[in-house]
């Protein structure tokens, strides 16, 4: 892999309300499109009871050859796979891959957490259900706003991707399941990052990443959200909430205000970012799959598995 730089472009596909199922729709087909504008593979991972409203969208992720993944059953406030007990994530992760190869037909092997959260637990039942890859850590990131506020783990954890510990998702170990860390350098590079940083010190960031990369061979893993292509949706919420639960789940919710709000705008900075990342010698997009087996097949080539 070292003639090559992997740049992985991951979406979460959160779930909205019901009423919004037209907007969400819209919202995805803007990412779909992009993609192919841009004839670059990427990872969706849905929230597997929200798969069902997409049956015309998931098609098109297929034909277009990118990967579907899971991102949960729910995402609601219950789901915390830093905090639930294993049998309700066995049941959760069980519900979630069943739902999800149903409505795909296709094997499930990519996951990431909701609010990126995960535990030696869950990646433990991950290997167990025949995943390949999770993606909910966030190695080298401060964050002092979002729902992790400032977690410990990540800032201990490996940068390059790597086999979890049975006692830590922070460790490596032998966990027959690869972690492949969302890219940071005390900023994360993601889209919520791009939508109050603007474009030149993501680009900026990009280029320290993949100098890093062409170093390491690290891949380059960006994290975006579809729905942020659509229009707000009207829910309310408390601006200064301050329960435990409330900043477990969401954060300090004044962070919503620094962002750019505008679709268009979004989606323009969206696509000026993956453009500027597409034009540097050897960048390769792919899938979390085609990284894994590409990853295994290189260490199996060096001797190390």
């Amino acid at each position: 892999m070292a003639d090559q730089v992997p740049v992985l472009i991951t979406w979460d596909v959160d779930p909205y309300s019901r009423r919004d199922l037209e907007r969400k729709r819209r919202a995805l087909e803007a990412a779909v499109e992009l993609c192919r504008e841009l004839d670059i593979r990427t990872t969706f991972l849905f929230v597997a009871q929200e798969a069902a409203c997409y049956p015309d969208e998931i098609a098109e992720i297929k034909r277009a050859g990118h990967e579907i993944g899971c991102h949960g059953l729910t995402h609601g406030a219950e789901e915390e796979y830093s905090r639930m007990t294993s049998e309700k994530q066995r049941s959760y992760i069980e519900q979630a891959t069943r739902l999800l190869e149903e409505q795909t037909g296709m094997p499930i092997t990519a996951f990431r957490g909701p609010r990126v959260k995960t535990s030696n637990v869950t990646l433990k039942l991950l290997a167990e259900y025949g995943y390949l890859t999770d993606s909910s850590v966030c190695s080298q990131r401060l964050d002092l706003v979002s729902s992790n506020m400032i977690n410990p783990g990540w800032l201990a954890a490996p940068r390059l991707p790597y086999h979890p510990h049975r006692d830590s998702a922070y460790r490596r170990g032998d966990l027959h399941i690869l972690e492949v860390p969302v890219s940071a350098l005390v900023a994360p590079f993601i889209s919520s990052a791009l939508y109050v940083l603007r474009l030149q010190p993501m680009k900026a960031l990009f280029r320290l990443l993949y100098a890093e990369a062409r170093s390491t061979s690290k891949p380059i893993v960006y994290l975006a959200h579809p729905k942020e292509f659509g229009p707000k949706s009207g829910g309310r919420f408390q601006l200064w909430e301050l329960s435990p639960q409330a900043l477990r789940v969401h954060g300090l919710r004044f962070r919503r205000y620094l962002r750019e709000s505008d679709p268009e705008i979004r989606l323009g900075l969206s696509r000026a970012l993956f453009s500027y990342m597409a034009s540097f010698p050897d960048v390769r997009f792919m899938t979390m799959r085609e990284y894994a087996l590409q990853f295994s097949r290189a260490a199996a080539t060096d001797g190390r598995e």
